[in-house]
């Protein structure tokens, strides 16, 4: 018999029948303010469980299901949640995660598709080959955070902290990246490694300073008014994108094509290796 309690007040919230809670059937239940902290949760069913507020860090949730269960304000800091299942796809099952600190926590391989994570913590987090399709990490702090190989397909991270973060091999297509912070994010790093993609991506008025977007897949993407100071756009493919009074002050552009890309009102005066083609109008 394990008995799961009330963090603060140590009462008594649910006794389950288990020798373990590990593969436990927990569906259901009412563990708001649980106690679970370093908690052996793997392969536990925890779908449709009310966790508000739950202390779960250095929890052990590998494989676990946590399709519609309710993690607002959880504390997940250190957690295991190495390919456990937030979602089943279904955008009204998603789990809510909104304000959790998931600080370097583990979540490689999870499948996160629609689940709310707005203001979350991630600080330092592992999110490499997540599923974060259509996600909202609006606001959340990602900073330096490792998201590589990653699906973040229509995936809301406008005003988000996402400073430092690795992103190499990450799919950001149709993303929302409006007035993020990604200075010194790396997109792109070793030739041997896939640099992002980020075909019809929202960038507007994101900073970009100092992030290394070397060979990076950047067509049709949004770039009016970005920041773009000592960026690496060397070799980046930038058709139909819009850099529209965009900064790129000492932004090295070493072979990349302008012929089809917006360029109005920018100033490319102190950029490195800019070619603009000559019937280019309204380039500073």
């Amino acid at each position: 018999m394990i008995e799961i309690k009330e963090r603060e007040t140590g009462t008594v919230l649910c006794r389950i029948d288990v020798s373990t809670l590990a593969g436990a059937d927990l569906r259901e239940l009412n563990l708001v303010n649980a106690d679970l902290k370093g908690a052996d949760l793997r392969n536990a069913n925890l779908s449709n469980t009310m966790l508000n507020n739950a202390d779960l860090r250095d929890a052990r949730l590998q494989y676990t299901k946590l399709v519609n269960a309710q993690l607002v304000n959880a504390q997940l800091n250190g957690a295991d949640l190495s390919k456990a299942n937030f979602s089943n796809g279904n955008r009204s099952l998603a789990a809510n995660l909104m304000n959790a600190d998931l600080s370097g926590a583990s979540l490689i391989g999870a499948d996160i598709r629609h689940v709310n994570l707005q203001n979350a913590k991630l600080a330092g987090a592992d999110l490499s080959y997540t599923l974060l399709q259509s996600a909202n990490l609006s606001q959340a702090n990602l900073e330096s955070a490792m998201i590589c190989d990653a699906t973040l397909i229509d995936t809301n991270l406008s005003g988000s902290n996402m400073q430092g973060t690795d992103l190499c091999g990450a799919r950001f297509n149709n993303a929302n990246l409006m007035n993020a912070n990604l200075n010194d994010s790396r997109f792109s790093g070793e030739k041997t490694q896939r640099p992002a993609i980020l075909t019809r991506a929202n960038l507007r008025q994101a900073s970009l300073v100092r992030a290394n977007l070397a060979r990076t897949v950047l067509r049709k993407a949004d770039l009016s008014q970005t920041n773009l100071t000592e960026a690496d756009l060397s070799d980046a493919l930038l058709g139909g994108a819009r850099l529209r009074n965009a900064n790129v002050t000492g932004a090295d552009f070493k072979g990349v094509s302008l012929e089809t890309t917006t360029l109005d009102f920018a100033n490319f005066s102190q950029s490195k290796n800019a070619k603009i083609p000559a019937y280019k109008i309204n380039v500073r």
